[in-house]
């Protein structure tokens, strides 16, 4: 018994050595804005935790408009792969400015596609989802390629997103607002989706205990706990939540660790006034979907440690 389990650590040990060889292979598409005022931050956190996660290998990173215009989006992914992420300017692809460019080839598409014909990818789509319906139209032949799309939206039916103490701030689904004719365009595809809702990033919350730990994290942590005091005060002081969501986050954490973000089968569709909607029973011109409908014990820790950490195992590449 005891050379069993001698045998059996000793595998476990070889195979925590070599957890990098099975790190899935990821593409994030990304709005980020940090530093810039009265914008939200929940990208950055994103990226940061992605980076700080063995588990996956980031084969390259798209910019879209969102939360900001895209020459601030794709200026601010640069400066954190740089600083954080282990890379060099040229692992990040502009993409579409606006929804208008849901037709138009750009450096994103390209090399999302160049990406496609050398590995199978899960796709993190934390913006708006114009960037691969242009790569749809463009590169269809390669949409079997993409193993997932892991999206930030949707919601169940009669989901209103409020918060505050009397609900006094309602937002919108934000990525599903600012282009639905790409949502359905990836619905009309068939590549599986999960949905990471905002009714469940929504509880993926950084309070004031959990910003101050950053302080005396890495460079990546004490960024964050750096350009987060502004946004933190809206969330905490004028909104009066718990703290502020760090909403994109959830679909990272899904991809990491996806214990802790739970999915269940719903089944999806676009209504004509623009909201994805998955509900839990199948309907006429609904597709299945997954959907993260809850949050895993543990996740507050997890999320943290990761954000403090210094990256470990693969490098993006």
């Amino acid at each position: 018994m005891r050379r069993r389990c001698e045998t059996a650590l000793g595998l476990m040990a070889i195979f925590a050595c070599c957890g990098h060889l099975s790190a899935a292979k990821v593409w994030i598409d990304t709005d980020p804005s940090i530093g810039a005022p009265y914008r939200e931050v929940d990208d950055a956190f994103a990226l940061v935790l992605a980076f700080h996660s063995p588990e996956l290998e980031i084969i390259g990173i798209s910019t879209t408009y969102g939360n900001a215009r895209l020459k601030r989006t794709t200026k601010v992914a640069r400066e954190m792969v740089r600083s954080f992420g282990a890379l060099t300017d040229a692992a990040v692809h502009p993409g579409a400015a606006s929804r208008r460019d849901i037709q138009t080839k750009t450096p994103a598409t390209d090399a999302l596609a160049a990406a496609l014909r050398r590995d199978r990818l899960t796709y993190i789509a934390l913006g708006p989802l114009t960037n691969l319906a242009s790569f749809l139209v463009h590169h269809p032949e390669l949409a079997g390629r993409i193993e997932r799309v892991v999206f930030v939206g949707g919601r169940s039916p009669g989901t209103v997103f409020a918060f505050g103490p009397t609900g006094g701030l309602r937002i919108h689904d934000a990525n599903v607002v600012k282009d639905p004719a790409a949502v359905r365009a990836v619905l009309a595809s068939k590549i599986p989706v999960t949905l990471a809702p905002v009714e469940t990033s929504s509880r993926l919350v950084l309070d004031k205990e959990r910003r101050l730990r950053l302080r005396d994290g890495n460079s990546a942590a004490q960024f964050l706990y750096r350009k987060t005091r502004l946004w933190l005060w809206f969330w905490t002081g004028l909104v009066q939540h718990e703290g502020g969501p760090l909403f994109d986050g959830l679909a990272v954490l899904r991809a990491v660790r996806p214990e802790m973000a739970p999915t269940e089968r719903r089944y999806a569709w676009m209504r004509p006034t623009g909201e994805l909607v998955a509900a839990p029973r199948p309907s006429r011109d609904t597709r299945p979907v997954d959907i993260c409908a809850r949050l895993g014990p543990g996740w507050e820790r997890f999320v943290v440690s990761r954000l403090r950490r210094h990256p470990g195992g693969p490098h993006p590449r």
